[in-house]
Formats: C-alpha cells, structure tokens, sequence
C-alpha cells in the first residue's frame, strides 16, 4: 500500500518536470524569435528549401507513359 503511494508522488513530480522542460524551452524559443533583428529575419526570410517542390500535376497527362 505504501509503495503505491510513493510511485504516485514521484509520477506527479516527473510530470511537472516536464511540463516545465517543455514551457522552458517553447518560452526560450518565442523568446528568441521575438527578439530577432532585421537582417536576421531577412537573412531566414531568404534561406532555401533542402529539396524542390516537384510541380502540380492537375491531371493534365498522365504520369505512367507506358499506360495506354
């Protein structure tokens, strides 16, 4: 019965924990950005993406050429 009652106080205590983690680091990152200067943000205004966007295929032709 005691043991219970142990896991239950340190359950609650990790939950916290990371609540807080989690508010820390979202707050940090708000933060961050907020405080961004103008070339900075025109900097990553400016920043590519990894890959290119293959182009919309509206069903204009279809994309199997072997299919009749």
């Amino acid at each position: 019965m005691f043991n219970r009652i142990i896991y239950q106080d340190s359950t609650a205590l990790f939950t916290v924990a990371a609540f807080l983690v989690a508010a820390t680091i979202f707050v940090t990152v708000c933060w961050r950005a907020l405080r961004m200067g103008p070339r900075q943000v025109e900097r990553m205004e400016n920043l590519p993406f990894i890959t290119e966007t293959p182009p919309a295929n509206h069903g204009t032709e279809p994309t199997d050429k072997s299919a009749p």
